[in-house]
């Protein structure tokens, strides 16, 4: 996993655009001071990730944003940023030659913020370091940058390749992935201080708790003693419980029989009093009917004396009695009628109350029935009750013990164990903060295995390379993240070589963690690494190889390199005209009248760019 980068450009909108290209595997930029290469650097560092914006110059003034074209597999990206800094925006294509921005393999939006693609990219997603002993984090894009893209100030700066102090160990676990592939996911972190402030606060208040628990225990009081009381206490309320429950079965058993047999009492008084009634009312029809017997009889004796009276005229007209009424009234006949009549209401009347007698009859012996009904039921639900009564005035003396007694005791002897076992939790509380606090710290030695040996080889084989033909031994301090070189560290050489051996270190490191395939961003920008060495001024008293054979190695190594990854080297010592033909070098020039001028297009006016009609 690495990524190549193709094009650099900076653009305006009134201006000509400013562009770089880069080969895919090497690159040479020359040029004389003030030309635009370390401004080229700044302008990789800030569209791989960098957010410190970049700094304005006469020949930048008009330009506001910036480009970069990386390819990684058969994906293209672009990064587009503004020189005054806030977010980059990142869009990807297939890689096609020929396609437009408007065709169909047109850029897409990739909306994963630009340090975490890249890591993605170089194949460190995932992958933990150590921040700090206390803290484990992901790897950023700022680890990939400081392990590939070299300013001259860090390359010759007397520090350990890892960066300021502050930096180191975060730095260091990133440089122990890239050597090693492994990351630091299995190392044990130490606690923080933040965490130990934590912990202190949590044993100081399990102290607290623990002094108040043990003052609520009385002092003779005993755990298992205390435990063998509450366990007499509950086989007392067992004991009450199932009393209690005995009691209650026995109650509720007499007391369904009550309702039962209050029920068949209500049922008997019932039928008592509807009988009573329903013959009420017979008694009355009776009496009616012997009413109903008297008065036809007294209308049949009425009509018998009518019978054998004499005709009379009427007293006062003398007229005889058949003239007033109809004749037919005064037959003989007629009276035997209607006493006839009588006669059958009567008859009918007696057969009514013959049935009647017998309808009473029959309620008297359900009357009596009921009644005797009543009284049983009414002597048994009385026997129930006093039963129920005589149940519940001897239930208190059924218990040897108070129950109120036996819960108080339940409580107070629970409290009391409670306590013995918060006592105990606490214990074991305040010991473990305790061993958790005097954490013991280890050295931290991370398994680079045969890797540092490997990267030791390639840097020592490129400085034989670069005229360094003296060196007998390179090594990598995997601790520091530095070489050391015939028993001495890198910091103890001069600003020249420590910049040369430094460079040797970080593409001994590509090319080891690339043909290993362990994350790496798979490529190396170099801001000058040969300039601290061949400054005549430098004060160096170990330059023991001439800086002219140092440049001309140096510059014949890179044309031949091959891989794998990409090097970017922008120097100003110049090249023999042979191998400058063979890397393609990009060569700047601060004088207007041939070549380039400078990364950014000569205009009337701003720097060493000819005014109106002068140049030549």
């Amino acid at each position: 996993m690495a990524i190549t980068l193709k094009k650099l450009s900076v653009r305006g909108p009134v201006v000509t655009p400013a562009e770089v290209s880069f080969n895919s595997v090497q690159t040479l930029i020359l040029g004389p001071s003030d030309t635009g290469k370390s401004h080229i650097y700044d302008c990789l560092w800030f569209l791989l990730g960098g957010t410190t914006a970049l700094e304005q110059f006469p020949e930048s003034s008009g330009y506001d944003s910036l480009e970069l074209l990386f390819t990684q597999g058969e994906h293209e990206y672009v990064v587009r940023k503004a020189m005054a800094g806030g977010a980059a925006t990142v869009f990807v294509r297939m890689v096609e030659l020929g396609v437009s921005e408007n065709g169909p393999n047109r850029w897409e939006p990739i909306e994963q913020e630009l340090s975490q693609l890249l890591v993605k990219l170089s194949g460190a997603e995932g992958k933990l370091v150590l921040h700090n002993r206390s803290k484990k984090g992901a790897i950023t894009g700022d680890d990939l940058r400081h392990w590939a893209l070299l300013s001259q100030t860090s390359m010759i700066a007397k520090e350990f390749a890892s960066g300021p102090k502050q930096y180191a160990p975060k730095r260091i676990a990133s440089f122990s992935l890239f050597l090693s592939g492994l990351d630091d996911s299995a190392i044990e972190t130490y606690l923080s201080t933040s965490e130990k402030d934590q912990i202190a606060g949590q044993l100081k208040a399990a102290e607290l708790d623990l002094r108040r628990t043990a003052a609520g225990i009385p002092a003779a009081a005993d755990r298992t003693a205390t435990a063998k009381a509450l366990a007499r206490v509950d086989e007392g309320l067992d004991r009450l419980s199932t009393q209690h429950e005995a009691r209650s079965s026995a109650l509720r058993e007499l007391r369904q029989r009550i309702s039962s047999e209050g029920d068949k009492l209500g049922e008997a008084s019932t039928r008592l009093a509807s009988t009573t009634s329903i013959r009420e009312r017979f008694l009355l029809l009776e009496q009616k009917y012997s009413s109903d017997i008297a008065r036809l009889g007294a209308t049949d004796e009425g009509i018998a004396f009518f019978e054998v009276l004499p005709e009379t005229p009427c007293p006062l007209c003398g007229t005889p009695v058949d003239h007033h009424i109809a004749s037919a009234d005064l037959s003989s006949r007629t009276p035997k009628k209607y006493r006839a009549a009588i006669a059958a209401e009567a008859d009918k009347i007696r057969e009514l109350r013959a049935g009647l007698l017998q309808s009473v009859q029959h309620e008297e012996t359900r009357i009596e029935k009921a009644t005797a009904d009543v009284q049983w039921l009414s002597a048994s639900l009385k026997a129930l009750e006093r039963e129920e009564a005589e149940v519940l005035e001897t239930a208190g003396h059924e218990f040897d013990v108070d129950p109120r007694q036996l819960a108080e005791q339940h409580t107070e002897l629970s409290s009391l164990l409670n306590a013995f076992d918060e006592v105990e939790r606490l214990t074991q509380e305040i010991k473990r903060l305790t061993e958790a606090k005097k954490q013991k710290k280890t050295p931290l030695n991370r398994n680079v295995g045969a890797n540092g040996d490997e990267v030791g080889k390639y840097a020592h084989e490129m400085l034989a390379s670069w005229g360094f033909t003296s060196i007998q031994s390179v090594h990598v301090d995997a601790e520091a993240g530095d070489l050391v070189l015939d028993g001495r560290r890198r910091l103890s050489y001069g600003a020249g070589k420590r910049g040369i051996f430094r460079s040797a270190l970080t593409i001994a490191l590509m090319k080891h963690a690339l043909e290993m395939g362990f994350p790496h961003l798979g490529t190396v920008v170099l801001d000058s690494p040969l300039k601290a060495y061949a400054q005549k001024e430098s004060t160096d008293t170990d330059r023991d190889v001439p800086p002219t054979t140092v440049n001309e190695s140096f510059y014949f190594w890179l044309s031949a390199w091959s891989g794998p990854g990409q090097i970017i080297v922008l120097e100003n010592e110049p090249a023999a005209p042979a191998v400058a033909a063979a890397l393609h070098v990009t060569k700047f020039t601060d004088d207007y009248s041939e070549g380039r001028q400078g990364f950014y297009p000569p205009r009337p006016g701003i720097g060493n760019a000819p005014k109106d009609g002068e140049r030549k």
